[in-house]
Protein backbone atom coordinates (compact mmCIF):
# COMPACT_ATOMS: atom_id res chain seq x y z
CA UNK A 1 0.00 0.00 0.00
CA UNK A 2 2.89 2.12 0.46
CA UNK A 3 6.04 3.50 -1.54
CA UNK A 4 9.38 2.87 -0.38
CA UNK A 5 9.46 5.80 1.56
CA UNK A 6 6.62 4.84 3.23
CA UNK A 7 4.46 7.25 1.83
CA UNK A 8 1.00 5.93 -0.21
CA UNK A 9 -2.41 7.32 -1.29
CA UNK A 10 -5.42 6.52 0.32
CA UNK A 11 -7.16 5.03 -2.22
CA UNK A 12 -4.24 2.25 -2.23
CA UNK A 13 -4.81 1.65 1.32
CA UNK A 14 -8.48 1.48 1.08
CA UNK A 15 -7.65 -0.80 -1.64
CA UNK A 16 -5.18 -3.12 0.81
CA UNK A 17 -7.82 -2.62 3.89
CA UNK A 18 -10.76 -4.30 1.08
CA UNK A 19 -7.87 -6.83 -0.02
CA UNK A 20 -7.03 -8.11 3.75
CA UNK A 21 -10.77 -7.86 5.06
CA UNK A 22 -12.48 -10.22 2.15
CA UNK A 23 -9.44 -12.71 1.94
CA UNK A 24 -10.78 -13.57 5.40
CA UNK A 25 -8.11 -11.66 7.92
CA UNK A 26 -9.70 -11.54 11.30
CA UNK A 27 -6.97 -8.87 12.77
CA UNK A 28 -5.74 -6.33 10.46
CA UNK A 29 -2.80 -4.36 11.74
CA UNK A 30 -2.37 -0.80 9.88
CA UNK A 31 1.32 1.27 10.91
CA UNK A 32 0.40 3.80 9.68
CA UNK A 33 -1.87 7.14 9.38
CA UNK A 34 -2.75 9.97 7.76
CA UNK A 35 -3.85 13.79 9.22
CA UNK A 36 -5.96 13.97 11.92
CA UNK A 37 -9.81 13.99 11.61
CA UNK A 38 -13.23 13.56 13.16
CA UNK A 39 -13.42 10.35 11.80
CA UNK A 40 -15.41 10.88 8.77
CA UNK A 41 -12.60 10.87 5.89
CA UNK A 42 -12.56 7.80 3.62
CA UNK A 43 -10.21 5.64 4.99
CA UNK A 44 -11.99 5.76 8.52
CA UNK A 45 -15.03 5.55 7.07
CA UNK A 46 -13.41 2.25 5.01
CA UNK A 47 -12.58 0.83 8.48
CA UNK A 48 -16.12 0.89 9.98
CA UNK A 49 -17.48 -0.38 6.94
CA UNK A 50 -15.23 -3.06 6.26
CA UNK A 51 -15.79 -3.82 10.39
CA UNK A 52 -19.74 -3.99 9.94
CA UNK A 53 -19.79 -6.22 6.73
CA UNK A 54 -16.70 -8.61 7.48
CA UNK A 55 -16.15 -8.91 11.28
CA UNK A 56 -12.49 -8.10 10.99
CA UNK A 57 -10.59 -5.81 13.80
CA UNK A 58 -8.50 -3.02 12.17
CA UNK A 59 -5.42 -2.10 14.92
CA UNK A 60 -4.57 1.21 14.11
CA UNK A 61 -1.45 3.37 14.72
CA UNK A 62 -2.75 6.58 16.55
CA UNK A 63 0.40 8.62 15.32
CA UNK A 64 3.56 10.71 16.75
CA UNK A 65 2.49 14.33 16.58
CA UNK A 66 2.91 14.26 20.70
CA UNK A 67 -0.09 16.76 21.06
CA UNK A 68 -3.21 16.72 22.05
CA UNK A 69 -6.16 16.14 19.25
CA UNK A 70 -4.03 14.49 17.05
CA UNK A 71 -5.14 11.58 16.27
CA UNK A 72 -5.17 10.64 12.49
CA UNK A 73 -7.13 8.36 9.71
CA UNK A 74 -8.00 5.91 9.93
CA UNK A 75 -7.30 5.59 13.98
CA UNK A 76 -10.19 7.90 14.02
CA UNK A 77 -12.58 5.35 12.69
CA UNK A 78 -14.94 4.21 15.58
CA UNK A 79 -14.61 0.57 14.60
CA UNK A 80 -10.51 1.11 14.86
CA UNK A 81 -8.76 -0.32 17.91
CA UNK A 82 -6.21 2.73 17.83
CA UNK A 83 -2.99 2.39 19.92
CA UNK A 84 -0.42 4.56 21.35
CA UNK A 85 2.97 4.16 22.96
CA UNK A 86 4.77 3.66 26.32
CA UNK A 87 8.34 3.04 27.30
CA UNK A 88 9.20 0.45 28.87
CA UNK A 89 8.46 1.81 32.37
CA UNK A 90 4.84 2.16 30.86
CA UNK A 91 4.81 6.22 30.66
CA UNK A 92 3.65 7.96 27.81
CA UNK A 93 5.92 8.21 24.96
CA UNK A 94 6.52 12.02 24.35
CA UNK A 95 5.80 11.54 20.50
CA UNK A 96 2.62 9.38 20.79
CA UNK A 97 -0.43 11.00 19.73
CA UNK A 98 -3.08 11.99 22.15
CA UNK A 99 -7.34 12.69 21.72
CA UNK A 100 -9.67 13.86 21.99
CA UNK A 101 -10.94 13.33 18.45
CA UNK A 102 -11.18 16.82 16.59
CA UNK A 103 -14.48 17.70 16.21
CA UNK A 104 -16.57 15.20 18.57
CA UNK A 105 -14.22 15.08 21.01
CA UNK A 106 -14.19 10.93 20.96
CA UNK A 107 -12.50 9.21 22.85
CA UNK A 108 -8.99 7.95 20.95
CA UNK A 109 -7.10 6.13 21.39
CA UNK A 110 -7.93 3.16 23.16
CA UNK A 111 -5.36 1.29 24.43
CA UNK A 112 -1.25 1.32 24.66
CA UNK A 113 1.80 -0.79 23.85
CA UNK A 114 5.35 -0.69 23.91
CA UNK A 115 6.53 1.77 21.20
CA UNK A 116 9.79 2.71 22.07
CA UNK A 117 13.37 1.34 21.14
CA UNK A 118 11.71 -1.36 19.96
CA UNK A 119 13.94 -4.21 17.61
CA UNK A 120 12.02 -5.92 15.02
CA UNK A 121 12.71 -7.96 11.55
CA UNK A 122 14.21 -5.22 8.85
CA UNK A 123 13.37 -6.28 5.31
CA UNK A 124 16.89 -6.44 3.30
CA UNK A 125 17.98 -3.30 1.63
CA UNK A 126 15.87 -1.24 4.50
CA UNK A 127 17.51 1.46 6.58
CA UNK A 128 14.23 2.83 8.78
CA UNK A 129 15.49 3.40 12.28
CA UNK A 130 19.20 2.21 13.15
CA UNK A 131 20.30 -1.20 12.11
CA UNK A 132 20.63 -4.16 14.72
CA UNK A 133 22.49 -6.76 12.71
CA UNK A 134 21.36 -7.80 9.16
CA UNK A 135 18.20 -8.77 10.07
CA UNK A 136 16.85 -6.23 13.04
CA UNK A 137 16.08 -2.72 13.44
CA UNK A 138 15.73 -0.45 16.02
CA UNK A 139 12.82 2.09 15.94
CA UNK A 140 9.91 4.02 18.19
CA UNK A 141 6.95 5.02 17.41
CA UNK A 142 2.92 4.68 17.43
CA UNK A 143 3.79 2.00 14.21
CA UNK A 144 5.71 0.04 16.78
CA UNK A 145 3.13 -0.13 19.55
CA UNK A 146 0.43 -0.98 16.91
CA UNK A 147 1.56 -4.89 16.61
CA UNK A 148 2.13 -5.46 19.94
CA UNK A 149 -1.63 -5.44 19.94
CA UNK A 150 -2.04 -6.90 16.80
CA UNK A 151 -0.63 -9.48 17.90
CA UNK A 152 -2.34 -9.87 21.20
CA UNK A 153 -5.76 -9.34 19.55
CA UNK A 154 -4.78 -12.73 17.52
CA UNK A 155 -4.19 -14.87 20.27
CA UNK A 156 -7.23 -14.02 21.54
CA UNK A 157 -9.61 -14.86 18.85
CA UNK A 158 -7.29 -17.82 18.43
CA UNK A 159 -8.75 -18.73 21.95
CA UNK A 160 -11.98 -17.56 20.75
CA UNK A 161 -12.68 -18.04 16.98
CA UNK A 162 -16.33 -17.22 17.50
CA UNK A 163 -15.71 -13.75 18.72
CA UNK A 164 -16.51 -10.35 16.95
CA UNK A 165 -13.77 -7.50 16.32
CA UNK A 166 -16.01 -5.88 19.26
CA UNK A 167 -15.79 -8.48 21.43
CA UNK A 168 -12.04 -8.74 20.91
CA UNK A 169 -11.45 -4.43 20.94
CA UNK A 170 -13.75 -5.00 24.67
CA UNK A 171 -11.71 -8.05 26.16
CA UNK A 172 -8.55 -6.39 25.11
CA UNK A 173 -9.47 -2.86 26.37
CA UNK A 174 -11.24 -3.74 29.73
CA UNK A 175 -8.25 -6.18 30.79
CA UNK A 176 -5.40 -3.34 29.98
CA UNK A 177 -2.98 -2.25 32.34
CA UNK A 178 -4.04 1.36 33.95
CA UNK A 179 -1.25 4.33 34.66
CA UNK A 180 -2.60 6.62 36.82
CA UNK A 181 -0.43 9.52 35.99
CA UNK A 182 -2.22 9.58 32.91
CA UNK A 183 -5.38 10.44 31.14
CA UNK A 184 -8.23 8.37 29.42
CA UNK A 185 -6.90 10.88 25.96
CA UNK A 186 -3.65 9.90 26.66
CA UNK A 187 -3.86 6.17 26.96
CA UNK A 188 -7.55 5.10 26.60
CA UNK A 189 -8.08 2.07 28.93
CA UNK A 190 -4.07 1.65 29.59
CA UNK A 191 -1.67 -0.80 28.44
CA UNK A 192 -2.19 -4.08 26.55
CA UNK A 193 -2.54 -6.93 28.60
CA UNK A 194 -2.23 -10.35 26.55
CA UNK A 195 -2.02 -12.54 29.88
CA UNK A 196 -4.74 -11.06 31.91
CA UNK A 197 -6.76 -11.06 28.74
CA UNK A 198 -6.82 -14.24 27.98
CA UNK A 199 -7.28 -15.32 31.73
CA UNK A 200 -9.93 -12.87 32.89
CA UNK A 201 -13.43 -14.19 31.72
CA UNK A 202 -15.71 -10.88 32.58
CA UNK A 203 -15.25 -8.33 30.41
CA UNK A 204 -16.60 -4.84 30.00
CA UNK A 205 -17.81 -2.97 27.12
CA UNK A 206 -14.50 -0.97 25.55
CA UNK A 207 -15.62 2.73 25.58
CA UNK A 208 -18.45 4.13 26.67
CA UNK A 209 -18.06 7.33 24.63
CA UNK A 210 -20.27 10.14 25.47
CA UNK A 211 -18.61 12.73 22.89
CA UNK A 212 -18.86 16.67 23.48
CA UNK A 213 -21.76 17.04 25.36
CA UNK A 214 -23.20 21.26 25.95
CA UNK A 215 -23.88 21.81 28.85
CA UNK A 216 -27.81 22.74 29.46
CA UNK A 217 -28.58 20.47 27.06
CA UNK A 218 -30.78 17.12 26.98
CA UNK A 219 -29.21 13.97 29.03
CA UNK A 220 -26.95 11.98 27.42
CA UNK A 221 -27.20 8.47 27.90
CA UNK A 222 -24.89 5.43 27.08
CA UNK A 223 -24.80 1.25 27.66
CA UNK A 224 -21.86 -0.46 29.10
CA UNK A 225 -22.64 -3.94 28.78
CA UNK A 226 -20.55 -6.75 31.12
CA UNK A 227 -20.77 -10.41 29.90
CA UNK A 228 -19.73 -12.89 31.77
CA UNK A 229 -17.51 -16.05 30.16
CA UNK A 230 -17.44 -18.56 33.20
CA UNK A 231 -19.81 -21.05 33.92
CA UNK A 232 -20.68 -19.30 36.78
CA UNK A 233 -22.69 -15.95 38.56
CA UNK A 234 -20.35 -13.28 39.17
CA UNK A 235 -20.44 -10.65 41.62
CA UNK A 236 -19.12 -6.95 40.27
CA UNK A 237 -17.94 -4.31 42.38
CA UNK A 238 -18.08 -1.21 40.49
CA UNK A 239 -16.58 2.18 40.89
CA UNK A 240 -16.96 5.38 39.18
CA UNK A 241 -13.88 8.02 39.03
CA UNK A 242 -14.92 11.57 37.56
CA UNK A 243 -12.18 13.85 36.52
CA UNK A 244 -12.37 17.29 34.79
CA UNK A 245 -9.71 17.07 31.93
CA UNK A 246 -8.30 20.50 30.74
CA UNK A 247 -8.09 19.75 27.18
CA UNK A 248 -6.34 22.93 25.43
CA UNK A 249 -7.58 23.67 21.72
CA UNK A 250 -4.58 23.14 19.17
CA UNK A 251 -4.39 25.08 16.05
CA UNK A 252 -4.05 21.88 13.23
CA UNK A 253 -1.82 22.83 10.57
CA UNK A 254 -3.83 23.79 7.53
CA UNK A 255 -0.95 22.58 5.10
CA UNK A 256 -2.20 18.72 5.89
CA UNK A 257 -2.82 16.78 2.61
CA UNK A 258 -5.83 14.71 2.88
CA UNK A 259 -5.23 12.84 0.05
CA UNK A 260 -1.69 11.07 1.03
CA UNK A 261 -1.14 9.20 4.20
CA UNK A 262 2.32 8.05 5.45
CA UNK A 263 3.96 5.34 7.79
CA UNK A 264 3.79 6.55 11.69
CA UNK A 265 7.49 7.29 12.13
CA UNK A 266 8.97 9.90 14.66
Amino acid sequence: MLDDYGSGYSSSIIAGMEWAARSGATVVNMSLGGAPTDGTDPMSQAVNDLTASTGALFVVAAGNEGAPRTVGAPGAADAALTVGAVDRDENLADFSSRGPRIGDNGLKPEITAPGVGIVAARAAGTSMGTPVGDAYTRASGTSMATPHVAGAAAILAQEHPDWTAGQLKDALVSTTRANPELTVFEQGGGRVDVSRALGQRVYGSATADFGQVTTGGAAVERTVTYTNGTAAPQTLRLALELRNLDMTTRRMDSRSNTTRSRRMRP
